[in-house]
Formats: structure tokens, C-alpha cells, sequence
């Protein structure tokens, strides 16, 4: 008798837990709307993204939120799908049972308390339901609608990372950044694109930027010029219409979706994995300040911006839950830029349960540094400051 009213407890938190409060909690994105079917990437089996049907849905109507994957096959209710998002694999067996099924349940009640608590402090007697909003989504270049994004899908394979065939400017960019090594940036694709190379990032640095499961959304395109031009177009008065630009990408993609360096199995690294026990999840700008932590053993990701939207708070509260034991490290660009841009983000994650630490010791020889200028002496004072133990 105590274990049926402990399934029927578990069921009736099943049917009053909302779809987006879950999919909130893992930084998935939320349904158009909070009836019908959801379609979203299968979290049981990464194969299922190589296929035509690789598609997880989600019946809304049902109270149980029945799930279908009609690539693997697994079938199930939102306990189900909160099994997969917690260990990326099916319940053994096919159906949820045993410590499997306990530890779905006490993640269900943890999330569900956490959602009453926020649905508290948000509440105003003025509170009016959210008009739905269309979900954005950046998908793979493999499948992008436009032929010319397509047909870049593995330009990180055309990367030159050979010193001797790049102009003076570039050159010398890599040089400033010895970590950049040609073993690293094969790793990362990072290069150089030759002005009789393909795409529209001639002569552009270029970095690969990826999804959780290693598909290439994006490239992004620096000129290593950008200094030279900048500084001209400020002596020339700065003229309207020709203001240099630092940065490009592929055209639609939304970089405010996305966490660089957020591949899972990247995440899953050992050295990376024994970085985040010690310290938790740095967060930082940009790709070279991820890479440099990286090349150090520093696991971080990074915004690609010095300002957080919605979407990568929720992703960064998420994956800090689910591989660094909810602490977090803030690496911004220790300037008042970087740290006025870093205020919201050490906020919204305070907020949502995280313990927020600022990586810069305060000491005056870390003003104006980048962790991409980080040094092996510089990471022993930081993990000092840290509180980081070996």
C-alpha cells in the first residue's frame, strides 16, 4: 500500500510539472506554445541527430508528457525524458525502474520545488500569462536552408594554420598567442582562410563554432587587421557607413543562443572533468579566452560577448548543475567594460541557486588582463584566490 501511494504521489507530480520548467532547468529550448506536439533533439542516443527521424516528440495534451523517439524507439512519460537529459541514455531495459526510476523521481520533485519557488517570487497581483513567443533555434550547416552555408559545413578542414603563407598582420596575431599552436587549433578549427580560399571569410582568422553534440552551427571570421583599420577610421573623423568591423558569422546565426566550447564531450574530458570539481564552470567572453583556459586545463565556455541573453543564463545554470556541482567561476575581461557587461550574469545565476565566484584576484597586476593572456604563474595565484585545493 505505501509503495502505490508513492507512485500515485510520483504521478500526480508528473502531471502538474510543466514541459518549460524542465526543459528550462537543462538550458533546452521551450515549446511554441504549451499544447500540441514539441519536437526537440532525442536525449537517449546521440546517433539519432545522423538520422532523417531523429526527432524526440512530446505529447503536451497528455497529462504524463508521453515521449516517442522515431529514431531509437523509446517511448515514455516526462520522468522518461528527465532520465535522458540527466544521463543522455535509455532507462535500462526500456521502461524506468528501480534507482533509475528513484532518482528520475527525486530530480522531478527538485525541479518541481524549484519552479514553485519562482513562480512565488515572480508572482504580482498584476501577473498576466506570457504571450508565446516564436522559439529560435540555430541548426547544423549541414542542413541550413541556404546552399552557400551548406557547402562550408567542413571548411574547418581547409584551415591554414602556417605562419610562412599569411600576410604580416596575421601572422603575427598567432604569434602574439604561442598557445595557438597547430595541434591546438586543429582541435579547436581555428585558421587562417587565404585569399583564394572559399567562403566569405577570406583572409579572416576563423573559428568553428559547435552545438552540445559537435555539429558545426557557425563559423566566425576575425580580421586581424581590425586594430589598424579602427584606429584610422577614428583619425578620419569616423565617417557614417564606414566603421570597420571586427567580427563575422554565418548569416542567421544567432550567437546569443549558444555557449562556445559546449560540446558535451568535451565536458566529459577527465582533465576537464577534474577541473570542474576543483573549481566549477568559468564563464568568459570570448573563443581565445576558452581556449587559452583550455590549453591550461581549465575548463570555461564562453559567450562570445560580454553580455549574457536569457538563453545562455539558462544553458549556463544547466550545464553548472550537471557537471560542476552548481559553482561558477566568472572570467570576464578584467576592464570596466568586461566587468559593468559580467554585473547581470552574477545576478541571474545567483538567482537560480548558483554559487558565483570571480576568478580575478584583487590585485592591481590582473587590471586590464583577458584570460586569454593568462600565464601557468597567473592560474597558481587564481586558484589560490579560488580556494582551489589539489
Amino acid at each position: 500500500m505505501q509503495q502505490r501511494r508513492y507512485m500515485n504521489n510520483v504521478d500526480d507530480l508528473v502531471h502538474s510539472t510543466s514541459l518549460e520548467s524542465v526543459l528550462s532547468a537543462y538550458g533546452k529550448l521551450l515549446p511554441k506554445s504549451s499544447s500540441g506536439e514539441h519536437r526537440m533533439d532525442c536525449v537517449f542516443n546521440e546517433a539519432c541527430s545522423e538520422s532523417t527521424y531523429g526527432q524526440l516528440s512530446i505529447d503536451q495534451n497528455s497529462k504524463a508528457r508521453l515521449i516517442y523517439c522515431h529514431s531509437c524507439g523509446v517511448r515514455g512519460n516526462l520522468l522518461t525524458l528527465i532520465h535522458g537529459l540527466e544521463t543522455g541514455r535509455p532507462p535500462a531495459g526500456g521502461r524506468l525502474k528501480g534507482d533509475e526510476f528513484l532518482a528520475a523521481s527525486k530530480r522531478l520533485q527538485n525541479l518541481s520545488d524549484s519552479s514553485g519557488q519562482q513562480q512565488t517570487r515572480n508572482r504580482t497581483p498584476e501577473s498576466k500569462p506570457a504571450a508565446d513567443k516564436p522559439v529560435e533555434k540555430n541548426v547544423p550547416l549541414r542542413v541550413h536552408e541556404k546552399e552557400a552555408a551548406r557547402k562550408i559545413e567542413d571548411l574547418y578542414k581547409d584551415l591554414v594554420t602556417d605562419l610562412s603563407v599569411m600576410p604580416p598582420n596575421t601572422a603575427s596575431y598567432f604569434r602574439q598567442r604561442p598557445w595557438l599552436t597547430p595541434e591546438v587549433c586543429e582541435k579547436w578549427g581555428v585558421g587562417y582562410v587565404p585569399k583564394n580560399g572559399r567562403s566569405l571569410f577570406k583572409r579572416y582568422v576563423v573559428y568553428t563554432h559547435r552545438d552540445q553534440r559537435d555539429n558545426v552551427l557557425s563559423y566566425s571570421g576575425r580580421d586581424a587587421g581590425f586594430p589598424a583599420k579602427w584606429e584610422k577610421w577614428i583619425a578620419d573623423g569616423r565617417p557614417e557607413g564606414k566603421q570597420p568591423t571586427k567580427h563575422k558569422f554565418v548569416s542567421g546565426y544567432k550567437r546569443g543562443l549558444e555557449l562556445y566550447g559546449q560540446q558535451s564531450k568535451r565536458l566529459q574530458e577527465p582533465r576537464l572533468v577534474e577541473s570542474l570539481k576543483k573549481r566549477g564552470l568559468v564563464i568568459c567572453e570570448g573563443p581565445n579566452d576558452v581556449i587559452r583556459l583550455d590549453c591550461l586545463g581549465v575548463c570555461a565556455v564562453g559567450l562570445c560577448t560580454n553580455k549574457a541573453t536569457s538563453e545562455q543564463i539558462e544553458k549556463t545554470a544547466a550545464f553548472s548543475k550537471q557537471v560542476a556541482n552548481s559553482r561558477v567561476v566568472l572570467m570576464h575581461d578584467n576592464e570596466p567594460e568586461g566587468i559593468e557587461g559580467f554585473k547581470p550574469l552574477a545576478w541571474e545565476l545567483m538567482q537560480r541557486g548558483l554559487s558565483v565566484q570571480i576568478g580575478w584576484p584583487n590585485d592591481p597586476v590582473f587590471l586590464g588582463k583577458q584570460p586569454e593572456d593568462i600565464s601557468v604563474k597567473d592560474l597558481d595565484e587564481i586558484d589560490r584566490h579560488l580556494g582551489v585545493q589539489d
